[in-house]
């Protein structure tokens, strides 16, 4: 986790939850991003009092020696201390991922069935770190967002057993300030929104393709 997302609402839906306006730099509206996509990010690495909505690449590789593939995931127990992640810490490279919701593919009765997770009122904004150069006309070689995890609590335990930190819209904007130092940062992380405050369903196979897209692919197949 977290392998698969949805992020198709608009601009306005964020910025209405949020209280803030972005200045808009990339768009891409989809119900199936994966890993090597390149979805909408908030952040303020561009400048402190501006919140800006970029279209970065999905996976990173912040440090040598690189690995076969690019990270998708950070645990939150090392994103501060690994000699991976921790450069980034140190940076507050924070970004806010906001997506509708995402998938996960439990074996229930010896079949991988996926779920559609998303929160039950409001948007989900994901925790994540990136490896940036703010402004450069070239990016390094693997640049991009890794989405931070923690174990699964309570029920989403039958969905997955890990689970993307997702904070309110308050502790979203805080962890994207520059001025929020490392120590308050790791606060927020241990804040994730709650188990009662999502809800699943089962949806069909063809989200499994990188190629499906759609409404359908968020449909609840059992009640259909």
């Amino acid at each position: 986790m977290c392998g698969r997302i949805a992020q198709f609402s608009p601009y306005e839906v964020w910025e209405a939850e949020l209280g803030v306006q972005c200045v808009h730099s990339g768009t891409r509206r989809s119900y199936n991003v994966a890993p090597e996509d390149s979805p909408v990010v908030l952040h303020k690495l561009y400048d402190e009092c501006v919140t800006t909505a970029e279209c970065i690449h999905w996976g990173c590789k912040p440090c040598r020696p690189y690995p076969t593939h690019s990270v998708v995931n950070a645990r939150v127990d090392r994103v501060a201390t690994s000699d991976y992640f921790k450069p980034l810490w140190r940076k507050r490279q924070r970004v806010i991922v906001p997506v509708d919701g995402w998938y996960e593919w439990p074996t229930i009765q010896g079949i991988k069935r996926p779920q559609y997770i998303s929160r039950k009122d409001g948007q989900c904004f994901l925790a994540a770190l990136a490896y940036w150069e703010p402004g450069a006309t070239v990016q390094p070689d693997g640049a991009g967002f890794v989405i931070i995890t923690d174990d699964a609590k309570g029920g989403l335990t039958d969905v997955h057993d890990s689970r993307p930190i997702v904070l309110s819209g308050v502790d979203a904007l805080a962890w994207i300030d520059p001025e929020l130092i490392p120590r308050g940062a790791s606060i927020l992380m241990h804040r994730c929104l709650p188990i009662d405050a999502f809800q699943w369903w089962e949806v069909g196979l063809a989200v499994g393709s990188t190629q499906s897209e759609g409404k359908d692919l968020i449909r609840n197949v059992v009640t259909a």
